[in-house]
């Protein structure tokens, strides 16, 4: 399986979505659900629709370490997307979210503006890095909370919990 590496940030305020290199961005509307598995491995199925276009593709997500996981994906169809769907896990809310790609000073970066579950709505900053120890510079227009690479409630299939009475579903089962 390939090998996914990246670092993981939480803005601390609302992007200036003005901002040229976000304003001329690449789009992508996220569906991302989660399905009931056995085992410690994650099974996804996204739905991202650019320039009005749908694309489905189901992932297996094998963590290795904090921001350290192999990925297999594949494309499906539409039918597959809808049938696998109707077996997501009942525990799991469904994710919506609004990617941004942009490159600032050499670097390819992925916001995502979390808009489901509600209780979890965030923007995250995400870049794919060749190792932890790689050097990187930030876009100097975000707000920049903290990292959270190594913090498990940032992770996707954590915020697909939501929260529960102020604690996270994980937190209190």
């Amino acid at each position: 399986m390939p090998l996914e590496i990246e670092r993981k940030f939480l803005l601390g305020a609302e992007p200036d979505w003005t901002h040229p290199a976000l304003r001329d961005a690449d789009v992508i509307e996220y569906e991302q659900v989660y399905l009931k598995v056995d085992g410690t491995d994650q099974l996804r199925i996204r739905r991202g629709v650019r320039h009005g276009r749908a694309a489905y593709r189901l992932a297996r997500l094998h963590r290795l370490s904090d921001g350290v996981r192999e990925v297999e994906e594949r494309e499906l169809d539409r039918g597959e997307y809808d049938e696998l769907r109707a077996g997501r896990d009942p525990r799991r809310e469904i994710i919506a979210k609004v990617r941004r790609c942009f490159r600032w000073r050499g670097q390819l970066f992925e916001l995502d503006d979390i808009r489901r579950p509600v209780s979890r709505a965030c923007h995250l900053l995400e870049l794919q890095v060749e190792s932890l120890e790689q050097s990187f510079t930030l876009p100097d227009f975000l707000v920049i909370d903290r990292e959270v690479t190594t913090e498990p409630a940032f992770s996707n299939a954590v915020i697909a919990l939501g929260w529960r009475g102020g604690r996270s579903l994980l937190e209190a089962s």
